[in-house]
């Protein structure tokens, strides 16, 4: 996974979301003018949006492991012909 960096912190792209994601739970649960129901469903609706962000990641990361995976198995046979015949 590629590393952002931000003013000199290194970090990976999920890490920095979810810590954005839980700065932004927390402001919003101290600034906003709405009852405990409201605030609830509010943080409700967040986590389901993360859930749905970290599920189309996973996705994407399966796809590009599988397609690595496929292209150093040929890597792996290439290398194994060459010392077969050496």
């Amino acid at each position: 996974m590629p590393k952002v960096e931000t003013n000199g912190y290194s970090g990976s792209g999920p890490l920095l979301f979810l810590t954005g994601m839980g700065t932004g739970i927390a402001m919003a649960i101290l600034l906003a003018p709405r009852s405990g129901a409201s605030t609830r469903r509010l943080i409700g609706r967040k986590v389901e949006e993360g859930e749905d962000w970290m599920k189309d990641k996973a996705a994407e990361a399966k796809v590009y492991v599988s397609c690595h995976a496929e292209k150093l198995g040929d890597r792996i046979k290439d290398v194994a012909g060459v010392i077969g015949r050496g």
